[in-house]
């Protein structure tokens, strides 16, 4: 059975499960919902009849855990289940209060707008979903809006082509204020992979910090980790006002951005470079076997040069003195994102 006959069980069962337990008509509708990276995620999407009305929830639930529990051996009737109880469990909260319906008007959201990086060459299909803005390279920035969870936390939403058009948003103003937000939020955060690495063996704790003039790196180190100060969709920094200049002049040289996820890039000096062809068969072989496929970035390494202020596609005719395969392919087999990365700078 493949995921998509799974999920027309799944919503059949579910249904008839939810209208027996709980004596209304209730109507389960499948859908393919596109993700960053064109993942597909198969949803189903559940509502009593003659809803929505204003703060019915209508919750979507993917079905992908459901999928991989079930091909490792689960019963279909217990998977069910749980799901149908956990929509049971929603309801029972009663309708949404209207003061609790996030306002998305661009008044209240201007200031709360951020950015995200994506690869294009990943995101064919998911690109024609969202506005975006083509940044070169092959690669692109998307806009999404900071809310606040129940649990106090943060996430961001992205902002849809949808969205935009309900809403009325002015795409080029919305990128205009994502920019100056990330511009003011001052967030963008180098830090030497050596201390990264010390920090984990000693603490698993947070430092703050920000990218500034006055840092002096450690010449000792070769590669840097470039992310902000919260670090998921943290690889945007490279691409906030000013960033790319100002790596320039902490490192006091050139430097190539390699891709390592959607969360950061991994900066190295230029004078510590060594093969290009073989780094760009490292990002292709990692983005295979390491990333998560739903946190790839991109395979494009880039290259900054100091004399142009521009950041260009790293090629394998460009020559650096200095090799260093061994070292890099030890730390980016071990850069795959799994969590917060630790803030600050070395």
């Amino acid at each position: 059975m493949n995921i998509t006959e799974f999920t027309a069980l799944a919503a059949e069962k579910v249904e008839q499960y939810l209208r027996e337990e709980m004596q209304e008509e209730v109507v389960v509708q499948t859908e393919e919902v596109r993700k960053i990276n064109d993942q597909c995620l198969h949803g189903l999407s559940i509502e009593k009849k003659g809803a929505p009305f204003e703060g019915d929830a209508v919750p979507t639930y993917y079905v992908e855990e459901m999928y991989h529990a079930f091909l490792g051996g689960a019963d279909m009737d217990d998977l069910v289940q749980g799901l149908a109880k956990a929509y049971i469990n929603t309801c029972s909260f009663g309708p949404i209060p209207v003061e609790a319906i996030p306002d998305m008007e661009y008044r209240t959201i201007r200031h709360r707008v951020g950015l995200r990086l994506v690869g294009k060459d990943y995101n064919k299909e998911f690109l024609k979903t969202v506005p975006y803005k083509d940044v070169g390279n092959g690669y692109a920035l998307l806009c999404d809006v900071k809310m606040k969870a129940s649990d106090g936390g943060l996430f961001g939403t992205l902002v849809t082509n949808d969205m935009a058009e309900e809403y009325h948003y002015d795409i080029d103003r919305l990128f205009r204020d994502a920019l100056d937000n990330a511009w003011k939020s001052k967030s963008a955060i180098l830090r030497g992979v050596n201390e990264l690495t010390r920090q984990y063996a000693e603490e698993s704790g947070e430092a703050g910090g920000c990218l500034s003039e006055e840092t002096e790196p450690d010449d000792r180190e070769t590669c840097y980790v470039l992310t902000t100060d919260r670090p998921r969709y943290g690889a945007a920094a490279l691409f906030y006002p000013g960033t790319q200049a100002m790596i320039a002049h902490v490192l006091g040289e050139d430097y190539v951005a390699i891709p390592s996820s959607l969360h950061e890039f991994m900066i190295v000096r230029a004078s510590k470079v060594g093969d290009p062809g073989f780094l760009q068969q490292l990002v292709r072989e990692a983005n295979c076997t390491v990333v998560g496929p739903d946190e790839v970035l991109s395979d494009n390494i880039l290259k900054y040069s100091r004399e142009t202020g521009q950041l260009s596609l790293l090629t394998e005719d460009d020559v650096f003195p200095v090799c260093f395969e061994e070292r890099l392919m030890q730390e980016l087999s071990g850069r795959a994102w799994d969590g917060p990365a630790p803030a600050g700078l070395s």
